[in-house]
């Protein structure tokens, strides 16, 4: 991954992807795991989404040094003729026009990332490859939707679903790293690279403001983590850090007041927490869901939880509430 110079961004959205789907998803008896390249697809647009709106309102940052029907532009275009929020909110209604746009991504994943994930950047895609991450084979820059139908999804070797979980937080350091490189390489304006890895990859705040009354009201205007008195200032926190896991669910989402939010920060909290907010009434969470047009994502958050907990080191400090932690212990 940095070797050499990309073309485009393609290949570390998808190994992003492919971090969080073995994040939240178990290997086989086998230690395999088979992913739908529609999943992927998915996953990656859900990643550009919030990096196709203006930067500094001003230019849309370019993410590939060929132009037409990029992915960017593809999600930019959709994102723009649409009032959905987020992808995941497009997806969990099945927009027609989102799932048009999920097929011409699947085939460019396809002929693309897929199909030179294993090749370095400036090297001969012809010269043979070590498809150590998964067989290649039957992936090549002319796949039709036929065969890409039949083909269906790559299936990860033995050892690599295990391998990304339990490394994701250095992986994903490291991709987002090589990922604001390259966008700061291919755009020709002066680019602050802390400005942009929070552009490209922080939590849109403004997409969750519609949860503050609910979730107020579901926790009887109280904190989730310190139960006390939420005043104006209170914020929405993924209970399973964003930084972890991207997943912008109902489920994964309380009003926190903003010292307790300020605290926690990244931190991976206790399991108690993530526990007791899948606890919470399946029935007031689908509720908030249909009011404000964020998806649940409840069995997403669920499985995130295992992986993101099963991948952790004992003795990491887990987050009880303001400087206060607790040694994770495995079970």
């Amino acid at each position: 991954m940095d070797t050499g110079r990309r073309e485009s961004t393609y290949k570390l959205a998808t190994l992003m992807a492919l971090i969080d789907v073995c994040v939240e998803n178990e290997a086989a008896d086998n230690g395999t795991l088979a992913v739908p390249v529609q999943e992927l697809a998915h996953r990656i647009i859900a990643y550009y989404w919030p990096q196709v709106r203006a930067y500094d309102e001003r230019i849309v940052l370019s993410q590939n040094k060929s132009s037409g029907r990029t992915i960017p532009v593809l999600v930019a275009r959709y994102k723009a003729s649409t009032a959905f929020t987020t992808a995941e909110a497009a997806r969990e209604v099945e927009d027609e026009h989102y799932v048009a746009l999920v097929r011409d991504v699947e085939l460019t994943v396809a002929r693309q990332p897929l199909t030179h994930f294993h090749t370095p950047a400036g090297r001969n895609n012809d010269i043979a490859n070590d498809d150590f991450v998964f067989d290649a084979r039957g992936f090549h820059k002319k796949m039709s939707r036929t065969h890409l139908v039949e083909r269906g999804h790559v299936v990860l070797r033995s050892g690599v679903p295990r391998a990304l979980r339990d490394t994701s937080v250095l992986l994903r350091s490291f991709v987002k790293n090589a990922w604001v490189a390259d966008v700061v390489r291919m755009n020709k304006v002066s680019l602050d690279v802390e400005v942009i890895d929070g552009f490209l990859f922080g939590t849109s705040r403004e997409a969750l403001t519609t949860l503050n009354d609910p979730l107020r009201d579901l926790q009887d205007n109280r904190c989730f983590y310190c139960d006390s008195k939420l005043g104006p200032g209170a914020h929405i926190d993924h209970v399973l850090p964003w930084s972890r896991i991207p997943i912008d669910g109902v489920a994964n989402l309380v009003a926190a007041d903003s010292a307790c939010n300020l605290a926690k920060s990244a931190s991976v909290p206790v399991r108690a927490h993530v526990d007791r907010a899948l606890r919470r009434p399946r029935s007031d969470l689908l509720a908030i869901a249909d009011r404000t047009r964020v998806p649940l994502l409840h069995d997403r958050t669920r499985s995130a939880a295992e992986g993101v907990y099963a991948s952790l080191p004992a003795g990491v400090p887990l987050w009880i509430r303001s400087r206060e932690y607790e040694p994770f212990v495995p079970v």
